[in-house]
């Protein structure tokens, strides 16, 4: 009798930190799913950037997309996907997991300045204005060693969302004004990455070891870069 298959070596991603950039080359091309500023939201990348900016870098009809175009090229950076944030790239955190073979890598950038959420205002709150808000963001970018179908990748696309949410629900923060808890931002971004083979896993929900260690690596991730976000707004 054979045991199952050894998993296929696959290289670790690699952080840079070179402010304002923040660099992850993923090792090899592999298949992403998400909605990043640049770049595909299903297709191949290899290089995934983030791109450090000011409010004042964004006025009103600024195309972010073309913003980070002109800034790669003057400084030289490769990026097939490529995130914006206001929040400090060198405060990004990342969490990485094993387990029977599979490995996840999460990393979060996050800013709660613009802080927003899902749950329906009360009634009486429709129609009152909302002060416009700063720039900010919480970006993840999760690399799973398994190879995963379109299918399983929009599954895990789910996972990390559900992870983001219930990460940044305990902080306990809140709506200025109408006590909504603060789910998200209204710009957050996350990216999905896993190699491109053929034996593709065709699930990766949290009852699977790639959906489980995903979840758990983007929860920390951005438990730890939210907290990290908010020390700095209290000195």
């Amino acid at each position: 009798m054979t045991g199952p298959p050894t998993p296929t070596p696959r290289p670790a991603p690699r952080l840079t930190l070179a402010a304002p950039w923040l660099l992850l080359d993923l090792g090899i091309s592999c298949r992403i799913a998400g909605w990043p500023v640049v770049g595909p939201s299903l297709g191949l990348a290899r290089h995934i950037t983030w791109l450090q900016v000011v409010n004042a870098d964004l006025p009103p009809g600024m195309d972010p997309a073309g913003l980070f175009g002109r800034r790669a090229g003057t400084d030289g950076i490769n990026a097939d996907v490529g995130l914006m944030t206001a929040a400090d790239v060198t405060r990004y955190r990342h969490v990485r997991r094993e387990e029977n073979g599979v490995a996840v890598d999460s990393v979060a950038t996050s800013g709660l300045g613009n802080g927003e959420s899902v749950v329906a205002r009360r009634p009486g709150m429709a129609g009152r204005s909302i002060p416009p808000h700063p720039v900010g963001t919480i970006n993840v970018v999760a690399a799973l060693s398994q190879p995963l179908s379109t299918a399983a990748m929009l599954e895990a696309l789910s996972v990390a969302a559900e992870a983001r949410t219930a990460a940044v629900l305990a902080l306990g923060l809140i709506m200025p004004g109408d006590g909504r808890p603060v789910t998200g931002t209204g710009t957050d971004c996350i990216v999905v990455a896993s190699p491109e083979e053929a034996d593709a896993a065709r699930h990766c929900g949290l009852h699977t070891t790639a959906g489980r260690l995903l979840g758990e690596t983007v929860y920390q991730a951005v438990l730890e870069a939210s907290r990290e976000w908010l020390t700095t707004q209290h000195r």
